[in-house]
Parts: C-alpha cells; structure tokens; sequence
C-alpha cells in the first residue's frame, strides 16, 4: 500500500509539474494593476454634476479614482480647478477650491495610462463635513484630434457621499448589483 502511495504521489507531481510548464509563458507574467503596464498616457476630462437637493454644493477637498477591466487605473487625489459647464441662472455658491456648486456641472482633467477598454469603475471621496450630494460623474477622452468622446458608463449617485472613504461603483466586476458602495482601498 505504500509503495502505491508513493507512486501516485510522484506521478501526481510529474503531472502538476508537466501541466505548469505547459502553461503559455503570458499567463504567468504578472497582471497590469495600475501604471505600470501603460507607456503611453492620456488626458481625461471628468464631469461631475452636483444635484439641486438643498445644501448639495460643498467646499470640501475631493478625489476620485477610476479604471478598466483591465485594471488600469487613474487616481486623483485632489479636484481642483473645475471649468464650469452649467450653472443654473443667477449663477450657483461656489466652493473655496472652485467646482461642487448646487444645480451646477463641472469638468475637471486628470492624466495616466491610456485605459484599454472602458472605464467601468469609479469611485470619490470627499474629506470635510459638509453633504456633498453629486448627480452624475462620467468620464471622457480625445482621440486623434477628434472631439471627446464618453469612455465610461453614467455613474449616477444621486446621494450624499459619506466622509473619508471610497464610495462609488464597480461595474467591472459585477453581476448585475450595480449599486453603490464603501470599499476600502489603499491611498
């Protein structure tokens, strides 16, 4: 009975290790999570609607991160310096750093690795007390010259956004429960 033992064990291990060598040398190269599989980088405009709900504007520090399903991902750690795409007649409060103004939407740039598919993630944090209740945020790129073009789904929250932590979508992963969510991730 040992001896049998002894035999499936090696065959079992000649086969596993048969079975990892035949594996195509791409699959074992490591995943691109971030920047380092982009060479190249892109410029992206985010637009962000802030809703007309009472106190919705705020002048707290936000940031926002978003990727692909390949996981490219760009973080902006600090949103400033908004273009005003609409503001409601008679003009909306502004924020101390610009942007956020109740009934209003404003565009902001970030650059990073040029995203390979769609960007289908996304999340904001905002640091400060106010209520800061967002609308809608999407994402868009030029390419070639062209006019900008969406590359991202409408990411709709229409809710306030909780201090201090990640809340947002993730409609790369998911099976249907596009809801938004809390998750915790490493600055």
């Amino acid at each position: 009975m040992r001896k049998f033992l002894m035999k499936a064990i090696s065959i079992l291990s000649i086969s596993s290790l048969v079975f990892i060598i035949s594996l195509p040398t791409i699959a074992m190269q490591p995943t691109n999570h971030g920047f380092q599989g982009s060479k190249t980088n892109c410029t992206y405009s985010i637009e962000i609607e802030t809703t007309c709900a009472q106190s919705a504007e705020t002048t707290d520090h936000v940031s926002v991160r978003f990727s692909d399903l390949k996981g490219d991902l760009i973080i902006v750690k600090h949103l400033n310096n908004p273009k005003l795409l609409y503001a409601p007649k008679g003009g909306s409060k502004r924020g101390r750093h610009g942007g956020f103004g109740r009934c209003a939407i404003d565009v902001f740039h970030a650059s990073g690795p040029c995203m390979s598919s769609r960007v289908c993630s996304l999340y904001m944090k905002k640091f400060g007390t106010d209520d800061w209740r967002p609308g809608w945020v999407k994402v868009l790129h030029q390419q070639d010259g062209s006019q900008e073009k969406p590359v991202s789904y409408v990411f709709y929250f229409r809710t306030f956004i909780p201090e201090n932590v990640w809340y947002g979508f993730d409609y790369c992963h998911s099976k249907g429960g596009f809801v938004p969510h809390i998750v915790s991730f490493e600055d």
